[in-house]
């Protein structure tokens, strides 16, 4: 299982003793089903429909990945079963066909980047402006793959609204070895800000050649799920002073998250980097919520647990968290951070942040 999924399993234990500790859901105790999708979409729908089928599942959560959690929404939406997206990323709770319209079945408990990248942005620029005299300078560098382009797509598009100045739009081949070359632009042009969307192994491989580079010591280092807790484990101190954007850090302050950590030390004593936004917020936050809903309603059924999970209100590791209605993303505060020693160190909270209606999409 993948990094990802498997800080999606361990924040779903500590939900599942926190429940079973009290009433369950529906007077019940509630039982974990763990299937892995092998990050692959295929697979995911054959695992959905195990799910659903053979286990009878009142409620799915996950994915590891966007394309694995579109993947799903099919199987649930046909079978009307509730599905919480788990993961940043962006929209999918529009409904097959109809952008416009909200999905019957699916939530999602991520941010999205219409939701970070204009005050992320906004941040990094006033701390880091030369001057009010000089341009704002970014360089953008990715892999060549779908979450990298579209990302960085719109945060091009918000950066040229702020009146940015784009120096460049890089991208490398995923299997690429050696960075020397991108770096050495990097270095030559001299930006303000350098956002890396490299994903998974490419985005460890980068930022490792770019510390014996000193890239970070010249530039000032952002961007997104490159630098997710479980990514920045791989990358040992590569990572240092990286600023991020994200909706938990283990530091938040806050009764809720004093009680989550305390449980999960317990449960994953070597797990000393850990837990991350996808365990604390993604998966735990998610079932506590959903319980509720679930509890609220008196039913298992999806129009009755849809009718009190909209609207929902809960206070969770991460923070207030509110269900928007209108279009059934997470209502939630985001962090600014910078990375030290391979933790989320906080910096600045940005407030509550509201996806506007459905743009940004991704279920056709």
């Amino acid at each position: 299982m993948s990094g990802h999924g498997t800080s999606i399993e361990k924040g779903a234990r500590i939900a599942q003793l926190i429940l079973n500790e009290e009433d369950g859901i529906l007077g019940k105790k509630v039982e974990l089903i763990v299937l892995d999708t092998q990050s692959d979409p295929s697979v995911t729908v054959d695992r959905t429909k195990e799910l659903i089928e053979k286990h009878d599942v009142k409620l799915l959560i996950g994915t590891g990945t966007s394309a694995s959690s579109l993947a799903a929404i099919t199987p649930a939406t046909e079978k009307k079963v509730p599905f919480i997206y788990s993961l940043d990323g962006e929209c999918k709770t529009c409904s097959f066909g109809d952008a416009s319209s909200v999905s019957t079945s699916v939530w999602g408990s991520g941010f999205t980047e219409r939701m970070i990248v204009e005050p992320y942005l906004k941040y990094l620029e006033g701390r880091f402006r030369k001057s009010q005299d000089d341009d704002f300078k970014v360089f953008f560098v990715g892999g060549d793959y779908v979450y990298p382009r579209t990302t960085n797509a719109y945060a091009i598009e918000v950066a040229k609204k702020l009146g940015f100045t784009i120096l460049a739009e890089e991208y490398t081949d995923m299997s690429t070895k050696d960075y020397t070359p991108v770096i050495r632009r990097i270095l030559d042009e001299n930006p303000d800000l350098l956002i890396v969307t490299n994903p998974g192994a490419a985005g460890v491989s980068f930022m490792r050649q770019a510390l014996q580079l000193e890239l970070n010591e010249k530039v000032v280092i952002g961007g997104f799920a490159t630098f997710d807790q479980e990514a920045i484990d791989a990358m040992g101190n590569a990572s240092e002073g990286v600023f991020v954007v994200n909706r938990y850090s283990k530091f938040l302050n806050n009764t809720q998250n004093d009680e989550f950590l305390k449980l999960y030390s317990e449960k994953y004593s070597n797990d000393n980097l850990m837990p991350g936004p996808t365990a604390a917020a993604g998966s735990f936050g998610s079932i506590m919520l959903a319980a509720k809903a679930f509890n609220q309603a008196k039913s298992d059924e999806l129009i009755d647990f849809r009718r009190h999970m909209n609207g929902a209100e809960m206070m969770l590791p991460q923070g207030p968290v509110r269900v928007n209605p209108d279009n059934q993303i997470f209502e939630q505060h985001v962090y600014i951070m910078q990375i030290r020693d391979q933790q989320y160190n906080l910096v600045q909270d940005l407030g509550i942040q509201i996806h506007p209606n459905f743009e940004g999409c991704s279920v056709k």
